[in-house]
């Protein structure tokens, strides 16, 4: 069960950046006033915040699984998880602003800032070790 924790946390994890990417280059579309918010824009953030709540609590699940706090490495054992902790609120807070403002301009805006700086601080928290460079 571990190991397809482990691996599912590993694999899932480009889904989030994919939806990521593609939830972020909507919301400046939108913000730029060249393409509306629509239902695609709309769902796609959906996906995004789906996407890291699921990453999330996979996460958390092989936090404790793995008994992550025991371990001497800092950046897993307590960087990594707050701070993803943190990219996920950042998502949330960003589609529930866009949703609450009028027009698509200030939807687009309220989105690509809150998913842009979501998306920073899950690439900043990713662990060099896993990226494939």
């Amino acid at each position: 069960m571990q190991a397809f924790l482990i691996d599912f946390h590993s694999i899932f994890r480009w889904v989030v950046l994919l939806t990521a990417i593609g939830a972020l280059a909507l919301s400046i579309l939108a913000a730029s006033g060249s393409r509306p918010w629509d239902a695609v824009t709309d769902r796609f953030s959906l996906f995004f915040t789906i996407a890291m709540d699921v990453q999330l609590l996979v996460g958390l699940g092989l936090w404790v699984v793995e008994q992550r706090w025991t371990i001497n490495d800092t950046f897993l054992a307590w960087l990594h998880p707050m701070l993803m902790i943190a990219a996920v609120g950042l998502a949330h807070v960003g589609r529930v602003r866009a949703d609450r403002v009028e027009g698509d301009r200030q939807r687009g805006t309220q989105a690509a800032l809150f998913f842009g700086a979501s998306l920073v601080v899950v690439i900043l928290a990713i662990p060099l070790s896993s990226w494939p460079i």
